[in-house]
């Protein structure tokens, strides 16, 4: 006789080893960008990785794979965040309800807050790609690969941003996603909040002002009476 119990029993039981795998790979991916920013993608062993992680060097290689794949991983988990780690940035509700907003000068302050948040996850690791991808070829090929994610990502917003019929006038669409791109740039936070001390509200309300003043029309100052 089957037991309908059994179903159940083992669905749950599924569902709990995916759930302890899926936390498995993402400390070691989390431990991996940590190591990579504090030492550097070539200094850091797998071996390290794995201790900093609590596991053993072959879950390493089974849940996320080599140091190619460390680095994609912890990469991405620093754009999403770990509360998000499955769903890209620009899929997360927060995203979703900023590319909405009918104001634009909202929409870039908004887009701006985000760009902080990411700064502060990623600039640390984002050297570290940056420094890797000089002498690995792999690593070069996610520098590569991140640099046209932010510039699509820059030409986004720029699309929402003309639909508003909000943008500069003079200012074609290609030459507002070059601006974009050079200030949705993780190296500014890097600079200006970590090297140069610059509090995250300062960084935030400068990266705001510029994104608007260099992409938007002035806001008319008869709107408002």
């Amino acid at each position: 006789m089957v037991n309908k119990g059994d179903g159940v029993k083992r669905s749950y039981d599924s569902r709990l080893r995916d759930a302890r795998a899926e936390a498995t790979r993402l400390a070691i991916v989390a431990a991996a960008g940590r190591l990579f920013a504090e030492r550097g993608y070539a200094a850091t062993s797998i071996e390290e990785i794995a201790a900093a992680a609590s596991v053993g060097r072959a879950t390493v290689f089974t849940s996320v794979g080599g140091k190619p794949q460390l680095l994609k991983g912890a990469y991405r988990l620093a754009v999403r965040g770990p509360a998000n780690a499955n769903t890209p940035l620009g899929q997360q509700a927060r995203s979703r309800r900023i590319s909405a907003e009918a104001d634009a000068h909202k929409l870039l302050a908004g887009y701006a807050g985000v760009m902080v948040e990411v700064g502060r996850r990623l600039a640390p690791l984002y050297e570290a790609v940056r420094a890797a991808a000089h002498a690995d070829p792999e690593a070069r090929e996610l520098w590569q690969l991140i640099t046209e994610v932010r510039r699509t990502a820059a030409s986004g917003i720029v699309r929402r941003l003309a639909e508003r019929r909000a943008l500069l006038h003079g200012l074609d669409r290609q030459s507002a996603s070059d601006i974009l791109w050079v200030l949705n740039d993780p190296a500014l936070y890097q600079l200006l909040v970590t090297q140069r001390r610059w509090t995250q509200r300062r960084f935030r309300s400068w990266l705001t002002h510029s994104m608007q003043t260099q992409l938007l029309q002035p806001p008319d100052p008869t709107a408002r009476k």
